[in-house]
């Protein structure tokens, strides 16, 4: 068997303040997971000039296919759409690094372990770990191909948390420290519905309207979230930026539609509304509160230290 030639790794993601602000200037705090993506590329001993590509999540193989590293057209692959999307994603690697893949065979093995549906970043590490493979910017290569802020990127690099934010079209961030001494009171929680990030985007850019002080309160929530001491003021600053989100976007926040009897703590949105996870403080212990949760039909609920990376 040959040997692994490269191994990348990045975690996921969860955006825990500004989304949709982020791409208007304001300051977001991300997290990274305990969950991620690996990348491992193996050279091939044979003359074809073919990349064979299988992407495994923990159901096992998601996708399989093989394509021509001269062009990366598809040869064969068991999901044409995907497979159409991954050239279009090679190719915009070449075009940062044209030298990439321009000789001999290869094996790449992509592991995800976590649900692909979780929106914790299945393409933003899948990014990190090409353009660290080729060399190449991950910004730059995030920008031809999925777009966005780049803050799940910028998380994906850095495996720590971070305030980020665009500046002039350009992605500013900084690592931070947050180990809040009442982890234990917060959960994450997936509400079964898997949200596209690029629809909500593309919908939030076409009909939103905010103010620059709205961007420079989400800033200020963001800071303070950051250095909060107090699991009482941490619920206050959430409630405060999901009231601003809900106005801006005109949706009543998830915790009315959803949870309207839940007096226990605060819910907030992460990401785009209406899909993936939300984050829940109780005062509960762990095992009732994941108890009445799946009781509900929410059968994935995660403590902080469960899922986030220290």
């Amino acid at each position: 068997m040959n040997p692994v030639n490269q191994y990348h790794s990045s975690p996921g993601k969860l955006l825990i303040t500004g989304e949709y602000l982020v791409l208007k200037g304001a300051e977001g705090f991300a997290l990274p997971l305990k969950r991620g993506q690996s990348l491992s590329v193996t050279k091939v001993n044979n003359n074809d000039s073919t990349l064979i590509w299988e992407a495994f999540s923990p159901k096992g193989v998601w996708f399989s296919g093989t394509f021509s590293t001269s062009s990366f057209a598809v040869i064969s692959a068991s999901d044409k759409h995907f497979a159409l999307r991954l050239t279009e994603i090679l190719k915009a690697v070449r075009l940062l690094n044209p030298e990439f893949l321009t000789q001999g065979s290869y094996h790449v093995k992509t592991e995800l372990d976590f649900n692909p549906e979780f929106g914790f970043g299945s393409s933003s590490t899948l990014i990190a770990n090409l353009a660290r493979w080729a060399a190449i910017d991950a910004f730059e290569l995030q920008k031809l191909t999925f777009k966005g802020s780049g803050y799940d990127v910028a998380v994906a690099l850095e495996a720590k948390p971070l305030i980020y934010a665009v500046k002039h079209d350009m992605p500013r961030y900084h690592t931070v420290t947050f180990n809040p001494d009442f982890a234990e009171n917060i959960y994450f929680v997936y509400l079964g519905k898997k949200q596209r990030s690029l629809d909500a985007v593309k919908k939030f850019n076409e009909t939103a309207v905010f103010t620059t002080s709205q961007i420079e309160t989400v800033t200020a929530i963001t800071h303070e979230i950051v250095k909060c001491k107090s699991l009482h003021k941490f619920e206050l600053l959430l409630q405060e930026h999901e009231t601003i989100l809900s106005a801006i976007l005109n949706t009543p926040p998830v915790g009315k539609r959803l949870f309207p009897d839940y007096s226990d703590g605060v819910i907030k949105s992460l990401g785009a509304w209406g899909g993936d996870f939300v984050l829940m403080t109780t005062k509960q212990n762990a095992k009732d509160f994941k108890k009445s949760l799946k009781s509900s039909g929410y059968e994935f609920v995660y403590g902080f230290n469960e899922i986030v990376k220290s």
